[in-house]
């Protein structure tokens, strides 16, 4: 089941039990944040919450919609996360299955348009005592390469500074951040457009490090089997999604900059902030009744760990496609997206743990984790025990270690072959006629 947008896929989830509606006044500095960490670790990833009355503002907050497994592949219409992994080999067989955006020229997100608009009417968390304001965690931001006219859709967060101005924090190596530089170095304004409350296809495929000639919104449009309503917007040329829950538009002029302040991190302590390129807002439109999705990010498991088990299982064959031998990985909770992968190979040749390495290391969207550890594959799934009992028996130090410049590390834990000076290797097993004859007499034993 396909979702078009953040009210259907509430309703799915409501339907599916795992909703838990919030009816008391609550308070967006701190307390929701409060209750959604809460709720996050608890055993299953807890709720998803939808708080109704929400202090000095009319809107409703959504939280933790995506904080399980089970969450988030319902939101992307899957039986389970696995599927992701042959959808996108699919996807990457044939790049035509992805759709174009479906322009259109009304939508939900055009009910009702404010100017001057309000960033403060809205309950953007506060989630941390230390941070410095409010922020927006689950923004879709839209940018335009001012050369060759291609659109990105990225996830950065939006510091709010006032009713009309915000902070964006693009990440270095990002689409939206290779299309600030090029417009700063023109001398032009940049425009750019936030979107709140997307489709649930969207949302993670703003989050999603994707390859160079796969855009967010087609990709989105394949993962949900159609295309995506996009609407011009009044201020720029910039499309939106038409379905969004609000849509904020504006311009960053060039030099123009504030410092956004701490932010809780997921490392458990406080990003101290930087410089951030401000954008100046001059118009919010939105539908009649909005509804704010946000996410709190801190120590793991979080709703983003399990966003980035679903990236986990598409990007897996973009791996493939990189290094063969790759049969499987897993990205622990604890790395938070890519900063820490275990990497699963079928090693035939010496050399071939180290050489992966390397190769994930000089491109793609793994270059940048902070460890990264290759293992032999074996019979059962790559988890995080089975990843690192195989890493312990594998790895020989120093030798088997490589530290880049910057500090990241890489871990060649497979199994040496005689001519990488390993002696004879034979993998435990069961005999084969034994293991059978268990299996047949297994109630005999007295065993359920």
């Amino acid at each position: 089941m396909a979702f078009k947008d953040l009210r259907s896929l509430i309703a799915g989830l409501e339907a599916a039990g795992e909703l838990q509606r919030v009816a008391v006044e609550v308070d967006p500095d701190l307390e929701i944040a409060c209750i959604t960490d809460r709720q996050s670790k608890l055993p299953g990833g807890g709720k998803a919450l939808l708080f109704e009355k929400v202090k000095g503002s009319p809107f409703q907050v959504a939280t933790n919609l995506f904080g399980s497994p089970a969450r988030m592949a319902l939101a992307l219409g899957v039986a389970e996360l696995g599927r992701l992994s042959e959808a996108m080999e699919k996807l990457l067989t044939s790049p035509g299955l992805a759709p174009l955006p479906l322009l259109v020229d009304r939508g939900p997100c055009r009910e009702v348009v404010e100017r001057p608009p309000d960033l403060l009417r809205y309950p953007f968390l506060k989630s941390w005592p230390g941070d410095g304001g409010r922020f927006i965690t689950l923004p879709l931001v839209f940018t335009r390469d001012p050369e060759t006219g291609e659109d990105n859709c990225g996830m950065y967060r939006v510091r709010i500074f006032d009713d009309g101005s915000a902070g964006v924090r693009w990440k270095n190596g990002s689409g939206g951040w290779a299309h600030y530089r090029k417009h700063m170095a023109s001398g032009k304004r940049m425009p750019v457009a936030i979107a709140v409350g997307a489709d649930p296809a969207l949302t993670l495929a703003a989050s999603l490090p994707l390859p160079a000639g796969l855009n967010e919104v087609p990709f989105a449009g394949y993962l949900r089997g159609e295309p995506v309503p996009m609407l011009r917007c009044l201020d720029s040329d910039l499309l939106v999604p038409a379905d969004a829950e609000l849509v904020i538009e504006g311009f960053v002029e060039p030099g123009a900059t504030r410092n956004e302040g701490a932010f809780g991190n997921h490392t458990g302590s406080y990003d101290q902030g930087e410089e951030v390129p401000l954008l100046t807002v001059t118009c919010i439109t939105r539908r009649r009744d909005p509804i704010c999705q946000a996410t709190v990010v801190g120590p793991p498991p979080m709703e983003d760990c399990w966003m980035a088990k679903g990236a986990e299982r598409l990007l897996l064959p973009l791996a493939r496609r990189q290094c063969p031998e790759i049969v499987d990985l897993s990205l622990p909770l604890e790395g938070i997206f890519h900063g820490c992968a275990l990497i699963a190979i079928e090693k035939t040749l010496p050399g071939q743990g180290r050489r992966v390495l390397d190769k994930l290391r000089s491109e793609g969207w793994l270059q940048r984790g902070k460890l990264l550890v290759v293992v032999d594959a074996g019979d059962n799934p790559l988890t995080m025990s089975e990843g690192f009992w195989r890493a312990l028996n594998g790895v020989r130090f120093p030798g088997d270690l490589a530290l880049t410049p910057d500090g990241c590390l890489g871990v060649d834990a497979t199994r040496k072959l005689p001519e990488e000076g390993g002696g004879q290797y034979q993998e435990l097993r069961q005999d084969a006629s034994v293991s059978a004859q268990v299996a047949r007499r297994w109630r005999e034993y007295g065993f359920l």
